[in-house]
């Protein structure tokens, strides 16, 4: 699955800090950084239950930004790619909000689940002393 030409070319996220200390990302498409900006605090003033102008919003990063500080072979699964350890990703977005309707993102999504679920299967099975 590869993402849409749409979401390569107006994807942003943003990590949005909650009241209660929690980092959530999210996403969206705009045509502009300041565009997301201004979506991303419309859109989660709700869900935050305070005022847009409130919300504690960072790091608003295009598809390009990601892509370019990202290090896994597939370019597009770098969009969920929250921290390195030199050449390799050791935190990936949890639980992100998708605040567009494109289906490639998500699908994109799942398939990053599905990958991380064989990896912890066949780091349990190396564990429990398994086939190699």
């Amino acid at each position: 699955m590869v993402l849409s030409d749409d979401c390569r070319q107006h994807l942003y996220r943003v990590v949005w800090e909650t009241r209660e200390g929690f980092s959530v990302i999210a996403y969206t498409l705009a045509f502009t950084r300041e565009g997301a900006s201004k979506l991303f605090h419309e859109l989660l003033a709700p869900i935050a239950r305070e005022p847009a102008d409130e919300l504690a919003l960072y790091n608003i990063d295009s598809y390009r930004d990601l892509t370019d500080k990202g290090v896994s072979e597939d370019e597009d699964m770098r969009v969920f790619e929250t921290g390195w350890k030199g050449n390799a990703v050791v935190n990936w977005a949890e639980r992100p909000l998708f605040l567009t309707a494109d289906p490639t993102l998500v699908s994109k999504w799942a398939e990053l689940q599905a990958e991380l679920a064989a990896q912890r299967a066949r780091e349990a099975i190396d564990r429990a002393g398994g086939p190699r």
